[in-house]
């Protein structure tokens, strides 16, 4: 609900930090339509293998 209020507005919505970088919660991050997620370093090559995977 809030991706869909947040678009409607032109704004755009994303999660950060241990949360964003939770690789079990990132397909479901990606069907609520998050815009960013704002991640470690260390977290950045992991994630991407994760929604890569995921489409």
């Amino acid at each position: 609900m809030a991706a869909e209020n947040a678009h409607a507005e032109g704004k755009w919505i994303g999660i950060c930090g241990e949360l964003g970088a939770d690789l079990e919660l990132t397909e479901e991050f990606l069907s609520m339509g998050l815009d960013e997620l704002s991640v470690s370093p260390a977290m950045v090559l992991p994630l991407r293998k994760k929604i890569r995977e995921s489409k």
